[in-house]
């Protein structure tokens, strides 16, 4: 039972570590931006879809392009680049070297595997989220012709 004090004592460790990888204020100002141009660019296209409806799809498009930059590239880089710069403090206090059971060894390198299983789920979550809001976004904005459109006639198939 010795390991759950060395974990929980090596918490506040990680955590200065992690402040200091994200550089502090500068790395909590870079996400508060980030956001902040998600949802800007997301209100704009809600407010413009009706009126400009290319712009609306632009804005869109802009506010998920700064979602899945985040989601696929710089949340899981920067993890990857933070569990590795933090091996020895975090190996065998707050992630596992190794994984057994007595003599028998599950992952002799379980450290790295762990690193790679968080980039692995956050990924698939991130992919289950946008296309949970993707289904939304169509059910709550189906397509509509523009103004004084008609819509085409059917053919039926080929003929």
């Amino acid at each position: 039972m010795d390991w759950v004090g060395e974990f929980f004592s090596t918490l506040p460790q990680v955590g200065s570590a992690l402040w200091t990888f994200m550089r502090g204020w500068v790395g909590v100002a870079i996400i508060i931006g980030s956001g902040a141009m998600m949802v800007g660019f997301g209100l704009l296209a809600v407010v413009l879809r009706g009126t400009y409806g290319w712009l609306a799809a632009i804005f869109g498009i802009m506010a998920a392009t700064v979602a899945a930059w985040w989601a696929f590239g710089i949340i899981p880089s920067a993890w990857v680049y933070f569990a590795d710069g933090q091996r020895d403090l975090m190996e065998n206090t707050v992630v596992p070297g190794t994984l057994g059971v007595g003599q028998f060894q599950v992952a002799a390198n379980f450290y790295q595997v762990f690193r790679d299983l968080v980039v692995v789920m956050e990924t698939q979550i991130a992919m289950v989220v946008f296309a949970i809001a993707a289904l939304q976004i169509q059910k709550r904005f189906p397509r509509a012709l523009a103004e004084g459109e008609e819509a085409r006639p059917q053919s039926g198939g080929y003929k």
